[in-house]
């Protein structure tokens, strides 16, 4: 396990009726994003992530990174203590800026 407590572990992230996905923290720097419900993307879809993570405060992280397919970027600020997620999201194929607050459930590991 790394020095941040939500490494190691998996989370239910439910943006809304077409946006949950799971993501399991492999490491600092491994984040494993599977599509649970998603408008442009099948169920069970499975994406592999290079991020970077700040630990703002304790249970409360910034997370950023690049989606290499479609040079989209991602950023989140997360709060596990208040259960809450931000995301941020240029969508570059289609010209589009998403902002979506969520929940976070973290699943059984």
């Amino acid at each position: 396990m790394g020095k941040y407590k939500i490494v190691g572990h998996e989370y239910l992230f439910d943006f809304g009726e077409n946006a949950k996905y799971q993501l399991k923290f492999k490491s600092e720097t491994e984040l494993e994003v599977k599509v649970v419900a998603d408008s442009y993307f099948k169920s069970g879809i499975v994406n592999h992530f290079t991020i970077e993570m700040t630990e703002v405060r304790d249970d409360l992280y910034l997370l950023t990174w690049t989606e290499p397919d479609s040079g989209n970027t991602v950023s989140h600020v997360d709060d596990f203590t208040a259960k809450v997620a931000y995301t941020n999201i240029t969508n570059v194929p289609d010209n589009q800026f998403w902002r979506l607050k969520g929940t976070i459930k973290q699943l059984k590991d």
